[in-house]
């Protein structure tokens, strides 16, 4: 069943904005932003910064690399070389430096240019990975050889959108109890939400879960998920509930994706036995 509430989307998106971060944070070192949105016309160059910060007592050196990425059908990234996907856009990036020393308290700047082709109509996406790497203790140069220590990584997201696409909307396709998981101590009830994006370009959003026992009318709020499709992606959202729920409840699913669009609700009775 699915149904839209415009007066509730106000609400829920006040509760949106501080859980999509614009830093990606590493023990004593931070990048922001943590995605960047490129736009443009056709044959165009376009450049945005990149900020690294050293928040450490120590010194931090960086490689840089590009790789493509997808989602799978549960929202996890997949890493693939670089070009070789159809949604590729890591041949078009250019990097003001491609490895990084930052003193400790000393902050960077990255330049990141994007040369957008002339045929490109659709979006595309790609990841730029910082990856800290050990120096050589005597020379201060960094150490390249085999078994080389990865003390910390992290990546920003790059896209790239063009002109003139079709929104779309975020809609559910299904909503299912799966059942039990899990052995012993460790046993939850699943459900599964199945969301996607019917549009061409991204979208962030948050799926909210409330649960409210039919017949003593308790409510329980579970934890909210986040999400990011890809355009025309599907994807699953996992909640897994506590095992100590028995009766019957009203399972209602509210996904937000923010004031320019309408807030979707999905419901759905479930009887739990002990």
């Amino acid at each position: 069943m699915r149904s839209q509430k415009i007066l509730l989307t106000i609400i829920y998106t006040l509760c949106l904005v501080p859980l999509f971060s614009h830093k990606t944070m590493g023990q004593g070192f931070s990048v922001s932003p943590s995605r960047l949105s490129f736009t443009g016309n056709p044959g165009e160059t376009v450049a945005q910064t990149i900020t690294l910060s050293n928040t450490s007592q120590t010194i931090l050196t960086f490689s840089t690399r590009i790789q493509d990425f997808d989602r799978d059908s549960l929202g996890n990234k997949i890493y693939y070389d670089p070009g070789t996907r159809p949604s590729s856009n890591a041949k078009w990036l250019t990097m003001s430096s491609t490895s990084l020393r930052l003193l400790p308290g000393e902050n960077k700047k990255l330049n990141i240019s994007m040369a957008i082709p002339a045929d490109s109509k659709k979006i595309t996406q790609s990841m730029i990975f910082f990856t800290q790497v050990k120096e050589a203790a005597a020379t201060g140069s960094v150490v390249k050889s085999i078994g080389v220590s990865i003390l910390m990584e992290m990546g920003v997201q790059v896209y790239f959108t063009p002109n003139g696409l079709n929104a779309g909307e975020l809609e559910f396709l299904a909503f299912e109890d799966r059942g039990t998981v899990g052995t012993g101590k460790e046993q939850m009830r699943k459900l599964m939400i199945k969301i996607h994006n019917n549009g061409e370009i991204n979208k962030d959003a948050f799926v909210r879960l409330e649960l409210t026992n039919k017949e003593t009318g308790e409510e329980h709020k579970i934890d909210p998920a986040s999400i990011a499709l890809l355009p025309n992606a599907t994807q699953w959202v996992t909640f897994n509930l506590p095992i100590k729920l028995t009766g019957k409840f009203l399972a209602v699913a509210l996904l937000d994706a923010g004031a320019a669009y309408d807030l979707k609700i999905a419901e759905k009775e479930i009887i739990y036995r002990p």
